[in-house]
Order: structure tokens, then C-alpha cells, then sequence
């Protein structure tokens, strides 16, 4: 990171948080002028950084000194849009018998929050739930494609990782959900079959992920593995038909990634199994008691899939606890999906348990970011005091 780059970083955020240009124009020239004295006293560009802070940081420091643009016409728009939503609603629920959709017109008035008040790619990441539920009752109502036209809710996590991540993380993130994509399209439209057998197209995952960076041995030992389970598992479904116990050859990979240090995937961290008993253990518990309940209740098979979900849950409470509530919801969002869908059959409206993942964000990330930044404006000149 350069000089410019991070006096650029700092500017964006104050710009995002309403600063007044004025104000901006100050901070940027203060935060240079003490940049330039700190690398004239011998001082790295990194040590700078971390002397200075983030933007964030900073911001929280010194918003008590700036001043802040009223918005006052933009709030306007956003404050009256509930009265111009309601008025389409009726109007377009009378004047044309669409109240089965007409209710869409309420989306307008998040949507127009976030125009007005969200900038930079944040904007586009707030939009993307709106526009999915938008495109998704377009599809059912008009051409009857509630399947697969739910596909459309992947749009959510693709903006999200798209523009939050590079390089070769942002390809390995990615590649879940035109796998998926794939997978339903065949299922759908060429051949129903498939769905019994080709979900082994989902192994591509973790290979990706283990040849995008420099190979080692333990590397080759995973894809080796993961290729040996894919033919066992086509093998057994295509000899024997037997789709129920086609799929555990993948335990020996998945296990034999535990012990290989591979849950630092999920867990954000590198993780010895020997220092991480528990963890370990839990895994191990979970998919086994996965494997006796599904064997013992053999109806189950098409769900019971998700109590393997456990096994995320448990890394993110064993890297972060509650710090981030939102990071359990996903998960808790399938999970609920399948027991309406499966055990009540309210497929219908059922996917509406996934907007529970940006209100969740929203209600959480935000305020709990703001209550853990304490950061001093003279953090620089205290640590070089000392």
C-alpha cells in the first residue's frame, strides 16, 4: 500500500460516512503532512500505517470534530417514499387485480435508502437481496419459473465475494455457485438422473482450492484423495445403483483433510487437530451421528444432510464465539429452509428465512464495529513517546 492509496482509503470512508468536503480536504492534508514527517524520521510506510490506524480508525477518533452533510433533500425523498410505494400498491392492485405482486412496490422504499445513503460498492452488495426478490417473482409470476429461478438469490454471495475479494481467493469463493448453477440447469432441463450422480462435479471445490497455490506433498496426498473418492463414488452409483451409499467414499478425504490441517478452510486459522481436540472430536461426532441416523431412519437421506452444518458452526464459534452472530445465519437459513420445505412442504415462502441474513448484518455488524473502536487521534505520537 502506497502513500496515495491509503490517503485515498481514508478519504473514501469519510466521504461514505457524510463528512463535509471541507473537512475531508483537512483531515487528508493533516494525516499527509504527518505521513511525510514519519517517513522523513526513518519510519516504514507499514509502521506509519499501523502508527496513523485504518480509516476506520481514524474516523472514530476524530468524528467528534467534523461536520457532517444534513442530506436533508435526500432524506426527504427516502421519508415520502413509503406514501408513493403505498399509493402504487392500490393503484396497481386495483387498477389492474395485481395485488399478488403489487406488494413489490414496498421494496422501493429500502431500495431508496440505500441509493441515497450507501455509497461505493457497498451500494451495489445492499441492492442485491432487493433485486433478487424482484427478479425471482418476475420469473414465477410471468413465466412460471419459481424453479429455477430461485438461482437468482446466488446473486447475493457472487456481489458480495466479487467485490470484496482478488486474484485467486475471489475464483476459489466463486466457484460454488456456477457449480451449483450447473448441477440444477442439468437436473432440470437435460437429464433428471444426473442429480443422483452428479453432484460429484462439486469435488471441483476443494481441487481448485489446492491447485491455485503452491503445491506440497500433503497437497497432492489431498487431490489424490479427492480424485479416488470421485471414482469410487461413480463407480459404486453406475455398477450397482446404489445411490444411498454412493457418496461415503468422500469421508476418507474429508477426514484425511481434518488431519491435514485442511479445517483451517472453515476456521479461519491454522489448525493442529492435537491442539484442537474438541474441534476435532466434534467433527468426527457430528458425522457419525450424520451416518447412524440417516442409516437407522433410511427416509431421511435427502435432508439429513444438515446437520453436517454443524460442522461450520462449530468452527466459526471455535474462531470467533458470538463476536459476529451474523456468520451463524447462513447456516441457520438452510437449516430451517429444509425442515419447512421437507417436513410442512411451505417450499412457496420458505426461502424468505435468507433475508434473515442481511437484516441479522444490519441490526449486528454495524453497531457492534462502532461500541469496539476506541482508537486515539494521537496514537502516532504516543507510541513514538514511547
Amino acid at each position: 500500500m502506497s502513500k496515495k492509496k491509503y490517503l485515498n482509503e481514508l478519504h473514501n470512508y469519510l466521504f461514505e460516512k457524510d463528512v463535509i468536503r471541507k473537512d475531508i480536504d483537512a483531515v487528508i492534508s493533516d494525516y499527509a503532512e504527518i505521513y511525510d514527517e514519519a517517513i522523513a524520521s526513518g519510519f516504514s510506510h507499514e509502521a506509519v500505517v499501523e502508527k496513523l490506524g485504518q480509516p476506520k480508525e481514524i474516523y472514530q477518533g476524530i468524528k467528534d470534530t467534523l461536520h457532517f452533510d444534513s442530506n436533508s433533500n435526500r432524506n426527504k425523498i427516502v421519508a415520502i417514499m413509503p406514501f408513493i410505494a403505498t399509493i402504487m400498491f392500490f393503484a396497481v392492485g386495483f387498477g389492474f387485480d395485481g395485488f399478488s405482486y403489487a406488494w413489490a412496490f414496498y421494496l422501493l422504499i429500502p431500495v431508496t435508502a440505500i441509493l441515497v445513503n450507501v455509497r461505493g460498492k457497498e451500494r451495489f452488495i445492499a441492492l442485491t437481496p432487493f433485486i433478487s426478490v424482484i427478479v425471482f417473482f418476475l420469473l414465477g409470476f410471468f413465466l412460471q419459473l419459481w424453479h429455477p429461478g430461485w438461482l437468482i438469490f446466488l446473486l447475493i454471495p457472487v456481489t458480495a465475494i466479487t467485490l470484496n475479494t482478488k486474484g485467486k481467493d475471489r475464483i476459489v469463493a466463486l466457484s460454488p455457485f456456477p457449480l451449483v448453477i450447473t448441477y440444477v440447469l442439468i437436473v432440470t432441463y437435460v437429464a433428471y438422473d444426473f442429480y443422483l450422480y452428479g453432484w460429484a462435479i462439486f469435488a471441483l471445490i476443494p481441487l481448485l482450492a489446492l491447485i491455485l497455490k503452491p503445491v506440497k506433498l500433503k497437497d497432492i496426498i489431498m487431490i489424490i484423495a479427492i480424485l479416488a473418492a470421485v471414482g469410487v463414488h461413480l463407480t459404486i452409483y453406475f455398477t450397482t445403483k446404489e445411490t444411498q451409499y454412493a457418496w461415503l467414499p468422500y469421508l476418507f478425504p474429508a477426514l484425511l483433510g481434518i488431519l491435514l490441517g485442511y479445517v483451517q478452510v472453515i476456521t479461519n486459522g491454522e489448525v493442529n487437530p492435537k491442539e484442537k481436540k474438541w474441534v476435532t472430536a466434534s467433527f468426527i461426532f457430528i458425522i457419525l451421528a450424520y451416518l447412524l441416523i440417516s442409516f437407522l431412519v433410511g427416509t431421511i437421506w435427502s435432508w439429513s444432510w444438515i446437520m453436517l452444518l454443524l460442522i461450520p458452526m462449530i468452527a466459526v464459534y471455535d474462531s470467533s464465539k458470538f463476536d459476529h452472530p451474523v456468520a451463524y445465519v447462513p447456516f441457520l437459513c438452510v437449516i430451517t429452509f429444509m425442515l419447512l420445505g421437507m417436513l410442512g412442504g411451505y417450499w412457496n415462502f420458505a426461502w424468505m428465512v435468507f433475508l434473515l441474513i442481511p437484516i441479522t448484518a444490519i441490526l449486528t455488524e454495524g453497531k457492534s464495529e462502532d461500541e469496539k473502536s476506541d482508537v486515539a487521534t494521537d496514537a502516532f505520537d504516543e507510541s513514538s513517546e514511547d
